[in-house]
């Protein structure tokens, strides 16, 4: 019987390929501590320079964003058949506010069915990601 080997690698992506990677998507997780408990929702979002922008219906979750906000800010891609993807996560500070974006920043369409009338700005502090490689290779 044949076993399946895996040999692949792990690589740190720098954090100009981290910032290229999210200017490339539009989806993403935000996560942070609310209250005693840890949130992780999805988001559609867009990058304005460096700055993550997504909007909310201000009644839920995400909504309790006002801020300032220690926050993390997941974006990845996944091949399964492949093996291989990567994974980006912006750590920074979340403000929120009903009133727009500061400088006029054009808002994401949201996904989520509802109101999405209030903004919330992520503004990272710094970057880390990884890509991983695989292939799988058979043994006797």
């Amino acid at each position: 019987m044949r076993e399946m080997d895996y040999q692949g690698h792990l690589t740190s992506l720098a954090e100009d390929e981290c910032r290229q990677l999210l200017a490339e998507h539009c989806v993403g997780r935000v996560c942070w501590l609310d209250g005693e408990q840890l949130q992780v929702l999805p988001v559609t979002y867009a990058l304005h320079g460096d700055q993550i922008v997504f909007t909310a219906n201000p009644a839920s979750a995400l909504g309790r964003l006002s801020g300032p906000v220690e926050v993390c800010f997941e974006v990845d891609d996944i091949d399964e058949p492949t093996a291989s993807g990567w994974s980006v996560v912006a750590r920074g500070t979340a403000v929120g506010s009903s009133s727009g974006t500061p400088g006029g920043l054009a808002l994401p369409r949201a996904w989520a069915p509802g109101t999405h009338e209030f903004a919330v700005v992520i503004t990272p502090a710094g970057y880390s990601g990884r890509a991983v490689s695989g292939a799988l290779a058979e043994s006797r």
